[in-house]
């Protein structure tokens, strides 16, 4: 009988080993999984850069100057330190953001890529200024070629502008003189330029000062519409009577010509947080006091014919349930990694209180067993004695001491496992064995005794 219990304890250890080993192994996987996608969505949640660079332009310059006017406000709304960098041309201010070395920066539409940048917010129309002195017989657009026109510096956006109309024109920049000479060179003492084609803000204060010296003239571009057609980040537009003076009035008559855009842009994977504060920055400010030809926030998207930033499609299109679509889908890509980590971590903490559990179940099991050995050991007492008693009431007191362990064992082991184990079992059998050897012996002490009396 001890026998069958040793083999039967041996075998329910063997199986509680390989669950447990099972168990171990889960438990290390989802571990794993948990760490691994924690620190998968600590690096890749939208986060703030240290500090933003924003890439502007000349010092002084209208690029340099909107920088500034948000430098005071994305820096309250980050947190953040922002650094704004003057820079040669908006050439310089892609490669600065395109490799990382500038958070923000400002361009004309023209030299926007399509693969690496979006656009933050388009800020406000540039105007192709073509200005000529009096004296230099230019009279057409045409007139233009083989003459000293300054068309700025290589990278810059003005000389891309400049280069597109010509191109309209059968003109190439190269076989203009003095062509990289910045426009204001117009104004030095001895200048041989007879032209230049500037492209800046309609209030720019440099044109302005040159041309009130009534010594040039602004030369329409009649083609404006067909140059239109074949760019899309040009515009046909008209300079004003009178923008720059009056009394006499500069320009005397509207003057037609083309018009791009100025851009804030961003990497496209540039974090949502950044944009949204740029964002405020620009048109929750009252920017246009400063500003006046600031393109508004409602007819911002009018203005953009590339890819935006989807943070700034949200903002300007806040009804596009598209738009909502993308950013909810957006949102639970980029918290996939915080989901998987907050499942794994729900199992693990389920792991460990089941197991807490079934420690609190073993150790009572544990108790348990030991109690019924000790059920055990009184009923092998009980049955050596009534083997050396042919005494009817003590045989009578014995099988009551049998009947009352084998109640009080039934009453006290509830747990199932206990009840389904094989030494439970032989306690039955043995309670059932020396219940029936009693009852059996008292019956042939009887039927003896009755024997006897006849």
């Amino acid at each position: 009988m001890q026998g069958r219990q040793i083999s039967s304890r041996k075998e329910a250890s063997m199986s509680a080993v390989s669950t447990n080993r099972v168990r171990k192994w889960v438990t290390v996987i989802m571990l794993v999984i948990f760490v691994t996608s924690l620190v998968g969505w600590f690096v890749q949640r939208d986060k703030l850069p240290g500090a933003i660079r924003v890439s502007t332009g000349e010092v002084g310059g209208l690029y340099y100057r909107v920088g500034t006017a948000i430098e005071e406000s994305l820096q309250r709304r980050t947190n953040r330190r922002v650094a704004i960098k003057m820079s040669h041309g908006s050439e310089m201010n892609i490669e600065r953001v395109a490799k990382r070395e500038a958070e923000l920066g400002i361009m004309q539409g023209g030299l926007i890529p399509s693969d690496d940048l979006s656009i933050v917010s388009p800020l406000f129309p540039e105007y192709v200024f073509v200005i000529v002195r009096k004296t230099s017989n230019i009279d057409t657009m045409s007139d233009l070629s083989g003459k000293a026109v300054a068309l700025g510096k290589d990278g810059s956006g003005s000389r891309n502008s400049a280069l597109v109309v010509l191109k309209h024109y059968g003109i190439r920049g190269d076989e203009l003189e003095q062509n990289r000479k910045h426009f204001t060179a117009l104004m030095d003492n001895g200048s041989t330029l007879d032209a230049a084609i500037v492209t800046g803000g309609i209030a720019h204060s440099d044109i302005q000062s040159l041309l009130t010296t009534h010594e040039f003239n602004l030369l329409p571009i009649h083609s404006a519409p067909g140059i239109e057609l074949l760019d899309p980040f040009l515009r046909s537009a008209q300079i004003p009577r009178g923008l720059f003076a009056e009394n006499p009035p500069v320009p005397a008559t509207p003057i037609p010509t083309i018009a791009t855009t100025a851009y804030l842009v961003a990497r496209q994977d540039a974090s949502d947080r950044l944009v949204e504060a740029a964002l405020d920055s620009i048109h929750e400010e009252n920017m246009r006091i400063r500003f006046p030809t600031l393109i508004p926030r409602e007819e911002a998207s009018t203005w953009v014919v590339t890819r935006m930033h989807p943070s700034a499609q949200r903002y300007f299109n806040p009804s596009d349930d598209i738009g909502q679509f993308v950013s909810v889908m957006q949102s639970l890509v980029a918290t996939k990694e915080l989901l998987f980590a907050m499942g794994a971590g729900i199992y693990l903490m389920w792991v460990r209180w089941r197991r807490l559990k079934e420690d609190e179940s073993d150790e009572l099991l544990s108790r348990q067993k030991e109690h019924l050995d000790e059920f055990l050991e009184k009923t092998l007492e009980i049955e050596r004695a009534q083997m050396e008693t042919e005494d009817p009431i003590q045989l009578r007191a014995y099988l009551d001491q049998v009947t009352r362990i084998k109640l009080k064992a039934l009453h006290e082991f509830t747990e199932e496992e206990l009840r389904g184990d094989q030494s439970f079992t032989i306690f039955l059998d043995q309670c059932r064995s020396i219940i029936t050897k009693i009852q059996m012996k008292i019956l042939w002490q009887i039927t003896d005794q009755s024997s006897g009396r006849h």
